[in-house]
């Protein structure tokens, strides 16, 4: 991994032309540091989790929605926990159920139970983990790719 993180960064040098090495002018140094490197790749792995589960919920209810399947994706097991789970995950991780979401819970996906109990706390990686969010981000790409035109 430290490896390829300087390959990166010496071709972000090398095509730098927004300023962006200046910005981490100490970065091998920290790609060096094995804490350091197990942090940051920790932080990349939350980071496209949390944008894989926030960002592809609206792209796909917008061409749900524009290509008339909205019911299809509506009608999924698991697009109530996922709706749910994005709106926790763009809002500091918290649980703050609005009046409809509190009408559809309890629900439950794939062995993971989303109920009122959890208003207002932190989502922990004890109430989903990362290995769920893969699966549901997998099955949304199947029915992405089969289920829908």
């Amino acid at each position: 991994m430290p490896r390829v993180f300087k390959e990166l960064h010496r071709e972000i040098l090398n095509s730098d032309n927004r300023g962006i090495s200046g910005l981490f002018p100490d970065i091998e140094r920290f790609i060096d540091d094995e804490a350091s490197l197990r942090i940051a790749t920790e932080e990349l792995y939350s980071s496209a989790h949390r944008a894989a589960v926030k960002e592809l919920l609206p792209i796909t209810k917008y061409y749900c929605n524009s290509t008339g399947q909205l019911a299809e994706l509506k009608a999924q097991p698991w697009f109530q926990f996922w709706r749910i789970l994005r709106n926790c995950w763009s809002h500091d991780m918290k649980f703050n159920f609005n009046p409809d979401e509190k009408s559809k819970l309890p629900v439950v996906w794939s062995g993971v139970t989303i109920d009122i109990s959890m208003n207002g706390r932190e989502l922990k990686h004890g109430d989903c983990s990362y290995e769920k969010i893969r699966e549901l981000i997998e099955i949304a790409q199947w029915f992405v790719q089969n289920e829908i035109a």
